[in-house]
Formats: structure tokens, C-alpha cells, sequence
């Protein structure tokens, strides 16, 4: 466990700065995002999308459109994955295994007092960190933007909505996140890992979000991806938890599947040297 934490650490300084700074980033789009609400007319989009009703339910309906919640939830969290995710797929794809490998010294970490699984272990803590931490800087821009903007108080403060969405965005960029490092222990080369965690992201995207346009069927597809899970515009956008435990569980266990499958794959890994 202490080794593990010594990896974490060691990882921490080395990404701190990444860290607040891509965090400041993403955070102040949200603010832009919100500040534009104060010269647009939100209701005026369930008029735009009457037309186009397809397009409307994909994000989550015209009441979505017409309050400010569904204005930043579609704008926002319900593409948090390709504002950050990406950059955190590329991330696990390079620093996970990959880059020690690349570099020839993972034979000389290796060769250190501490076992694969606590070294692996390390790792993963410190994604999970930097996914939870990164998330929470946008979050507390996102917040700060709310408790200022006339529009979501005159429309209300609905802190749990921001909590709640705040926890999903982090299971499921979990997800995607150890995607990547399950390939990086199976391939253990940057452009390899890169390019098949980016091919069962958009998979994933693709299944989850577009399910509905497949044959009756074929429908039940849409269980098999982690977008399908993701109700980011419910939650936030529409203030909907009926489905949050189910999400959180099964998020959730994809997580420690692809955790625990990390682990055992690495422990059995030859490392070239």
C-alpha cells in the first residue's frame, strides 16, 4: 500500500501543473458557457428543434433545451468526454506502462522493492485521482459560475444536480480511462493502446447514443455500452435520478472489472528489455 502511495505521489509531481491548469481550462469554458445565458433566450430552442423532434429527444428533449441547466448539460457535461476524455485516454495510453517501456527503464522500476501489482496499483490511483481532481476544479468554476448568473437563480439552485453529475462524469471517464490502461498492459506501446482505446471509445459513443436508430431488434445492444449509463443530461439537465443507482453500479463495475483484468494481465506480462 505504501508503495503504491509512493507511486501516486511521484506521479503527482511530476503532472500537478497539467492537472490545474487543463482543469482551469475546461472550468472556465463552463463559465463562458454560463455567461452566455445571460444574452440568449434558452426558451427559444424548443421553438428552433420543434422541427427536428429526433434531434431534440437524442438530447434529452425540448424542456432540456429551454432551461439553463439543459443549456450547460448539452453543452458541457454531455460532451465532457471529448473535451477531457481524450485528453485522459492519451494520457493512460503513455504514462500508464507504455512511456517505461519506450524509454527502456522498466526493467530498472521493476527491479525496485516493489511487486507489479503495487507498481500497476499506483498507477491507477493516480488516474483515478486526476480524473476526480481535474473534474472537481471544473466543477467548482461550474458552481461559482451558477451562484452568480441571474438565470439559474431566478430559475433555481440545484446544487444536487452539480453533485450528482459531478460523480458520473467521474465513474464514466473511469471507464474510458482504464480502457486504455488494460490496452497498455496488453500492448504496451503508446500507439497501439492509443488507437484501440480511442476505437472502443467512439464504439462505446456510438452504441450508447444512437441505439434508438437500430432495429427493434438489435435495440439491446445499447446495454453493452458505458454511454448508455451516462444520463448526464437527465441528471443535470433535467434533474432526473431515477436511474442513478443503476448507473452508478454498473459504472461502477465496469471500473473494477477492467481493474482487476488490468492487474492479472500485467502480473503475467513479459516486459521486453
Amino acid at each position: 500500500m505504501l508503495k503504491a502511495l509512493s507511486v501516486i505521489i511521484e506521479q503527482f509531481r511530476e503532472k500537478k501543473w497539467s492537472l490545474l491548469l487543463f482543469g482551469g481550462a475546461v472550468g472556465l469554458m463552463g463559465l463562458a458557457i454560463i455567461a452566455i445565458l445571460e444574452y440568449i433566450d434558452v426558451s427559444a430552442y424548443a421553438d428552433i428543434f420543434e422541427s427536428m423532434p429526433e434531434f431534440g429527444d437524442f438530447f434529452g428533449g425540448f424542456v432540456a433545451f429551454s432551461t439553463p441547466y439543459g443549456f450547460v448539460g448539452m453543452e458541457l457535461f454531455a460532451f465532457m468526454w471529448i473535451f477531457v476524455g481524450i485528453f485522459l485516454v492519451y494520457m493512460a495510453s503513455s504514462t500508464a506502462l507504455p512511456a517505461e517501456v519506450e524509454n527502456k527503464t522498466i526493467d530498472l522500476i521493476l527491479s525496485k522493492p516493489i511487486s507489479r501489482s503495487s507498481y500497476l496499483a499506483g498507477k491507477i490511483g493516480f488516474l483515478y485521482l486526476y480524473i476526480a481532481g481535474l473534474m472537481g476544479i471544473v466543477v467548482v468554476f461550474v458552481g461559482a459560475g451558477m451562484a452568480i448568473s441571474p438565470t439559474f437563480i431566478d430559475f433555481g439552485l440545484h446544487w444536487d444536480r452539480l453533485f450528482v453529475v459531478y460523480g458520473i462524469i467521474v465513474l464514466h471517464l473511469g471507464t474510458m480511462v482504464m480502457t486504455a490502461v488494460l490496452f497498455a498492459t496488453i500492448f504496451l506501446d503508446t500507439k497501439k493502446t492509443m488507437g484501440a482505446a480511442m476505437m472502443i471509445t467512439f464504439l462505446m459513443f456510438f452504441i450508447g447514443s444512437f441505439w434508438q436508430y437500430l432495429p427493434e431488434a438489435q435495440q439491446g445492444i445499447k446495454y453493452a455500452s458505458t454511454w448508455f449509463y451516462y444520463n448526464a443530461m437527465d441528471m443535470f439537465g433535467l434533474g432526473i435520478f431515477d436511474n442513478l443507482l443503476r448507473d452508478i453500479l454498473v459504472l461502477g463495475a465496469v471500473n473494477v472489472v477492467l481493474i482487476v483484468a488490468s492487474l492479472l494481465v500485467f502480473r503475467r506480462r513479459d516486459i521486453p528489455v
